[in-house]
């Protein structure tokens, strides 16, 4: 480290590390000359003395300069000072793939969409330059901090060739055969037998990265690497949806399509690819009945309130009275009854509106679907203008909260104890206004610092995205689907007030 620092002095001050690859140390620094932070990949001094492994480092630095594109790491310049050869590249604030489920479990399906089509350009574009990355992983995988973009880095390993790599059957070998480079985890069955490699390779590695970030576990895991290769080529993976449940069908299928042993099952190109995955996540336009289920119907928001003060002003008090006074059976069964009836026109309500969604042919999975790029969306929103976490305001609210808190229970505990506390009686007077002061400022502080968290946050919208991705959204979709004729017309007059005028 010193070495280095003594050998970059004056055009580089190293800040940190960042990571240790197979070959290299990356490490923070800022560049004198432009005065901006850079991340350095220095090849390991034992290895700088290999004329293979400098070969390879450098290639990979020419590699990465060919490219220029929003999803790929760009590379600033190359070169050996001192014994050190090293190459500077821009250097983005994040994490990894890999960190960020590995710290906060499986990502939303709609981040995932995205994550997924800015690495499939990224590959589309390195591919239609001849070059396949062969080692795509969560580790190679940045997420920026300010824009969310997923960027694709690490092309060590990469295999260069003239014009765009061919797609058909007869691929352009991307390494001599048996020889077999990358991570076992993530490679595809003709990589892990040191066969043809083509675009579809890096596909095929897209796909296990899709797999890992939406259900925060491999397609395989065994102990060594020899038994996941021989997994890769030989055993068909366990469906996502099969340990993911909750990802949209539609994408499950994409990612599974892309874990296919063939390469021509495959998609043909990271384009297509792309384009699908844009589709299921709803990046194209909602279905209008889906859009319409969604829009809060505002001509039902005044009979919505009517009905719940009436049932909760008027009807449950009826029949708690009825229940608890010598009224007859006939009186108590008709309050009962009415409550009854009362609770349940909601939900009668949300099957006449299921029903129409199910009548124009979409299902419970298209509306979790929308629901949650809409809220996706929202986030992204929201965090943009107050920020991705609580603040150091709304910290502080917290804590004020939580210490009031104390002080209001300490002192109703020496108000009440009395002696038992030890309270010297020239205090006792103070306890209770204290107290209640304490009190309020804690009440006060809650619900100053819940109104800023809501804000950030979007509750209704997360709490409907449960309420229809849970058990009680699914056994509506399928009471609403039975086909029944009701005793009374009632669904056709609720049908009726849910259509406006």
């Amino acid at each position: 480290m010193k070495e280095l620092h003594h050998a970059l002095a004056g055009l580089y001050d190293i800040e940190a590390p960042l990571g240790r690859g197979g070959m290299a140390l990356v490490y923070l620094a800022r560049e004198r000359r432009l005065d901006r932070r850079v991340a350095l990949k220095v090849l390991s001094p034992d290895l700088a003395a290999d004329e293979t492994c400098r070969l390879r480092f450098l290639s990979e630095a020419r590699t990465i300069a060919r490219l220029t594109h929003p999803n790929i790491v760009p590379i600033f310049t190359v070169d050996d000072i001192g014994g050190f050869v090293f190459f500077a590249m821009a250097y983005v604030p994040g994490e990894t793939l890999s960190h960020r489920v590995a710290s906060q479990g499986p990502i939303d399906p709609h981040q995932a969409g995205r994550l997924i089509c800015d690495i499939g350009e990224a590959l589309d574009y390195a591919h239609a330059r001849g070059v396949v990355h062969r080692d795509v992983k969560p580790d190679n995988i940045l997420l920026d901090a300010f824009t969310g973009r997923a960027l694709l880095s690490d092309f060590g390993i990469a295999h260069s060739s003239h014009g765009r790599i061919p797609y058909g059957l007869l691929g352009r070998p991307a390494a001599p055969r048996g020889h077999v480079v990358g991570t076992a985890a993530f490679m595809s069955p003709e990589q892990a037998s040191g066969e043809v490699v083509d675009a579809r390779s890096d596909i095929y590695s897209l796909g296990v990265v899709a797999y890992y970030a939406l259900s925060g576990q491999l397609p395989f895991d065994t102990l060594t690497d020899e038994a996941l290769l021989a997994l890769h080529v030989n055993a068909p993976p366990p469906r996502l949806s099969t340990v993911a449940p909750l990802v949209p069908p539609r994408l499950a299928q994409i990612v599974d399509r892309c874990l296919a042993k063939a390469a021509w099952e495959r998609f043909p190109d990271a384009a297509a690819l792309v384009k699908e995955v844009a589709e299921a996540v709803g990046e194209r336009p909602v279905p209008l009945a889906v859009r319409a289920f969604l829009v809060r119907s505002a001509h039902l928001e005044a009979p919505a309130l009517i009905h719940a003060a009436f049932t909760g002003v008027a009807l449950m008090p009826a029949t708690v009275a009825a229940w608890s006074s010598p009224a007859s059976a006939v009186l108590r069964g008709i309050a009962t009854c009415a409550l009854a009836a009362a609770l349940a026109l909601p939900v009668i309500v949300q099957i006449v509106r299921v029903r129409r969604l199910l009548a124009a042919g979409h299902r419970s999975e298209d509306l979790v679907a929308a629901l949650a790029a809409r809220q996706a969306r929202r986030r992204e929103e929201l965090a943009f203008v107050y920020g991705a976490g609580p603040t150091s305001f709304e910290n502080s609210l917290a804590w004020l909260a939580r210490v009031s808190l104390l002080l209001a229970v300490a002192a109703l505990a020496g108000a009440v104890g009395g002696g038992a506390f030890a309270v010297p009686d020239s205090l006792m007077p103070l306890l209770s206004p204290v107290g209640a002061a304490a009190a309020v400022t804690a009440v006060l502080a809650s619900i100053v610092a819940r109104a800023r968290t809501e804000q950030r946050t979007d509750p209704i919208g997360e709490r409907h995205l449960r309420f229809w991705r849970g058990p009680f959204g699914r056994a509506l979709f399928r009471l609403a689907g039975l086909r029944f004729r009701p005793v009374v017309p009632i669904v056709r007059i609720l049908d009726h007030l849910e259509t406006p005028a």
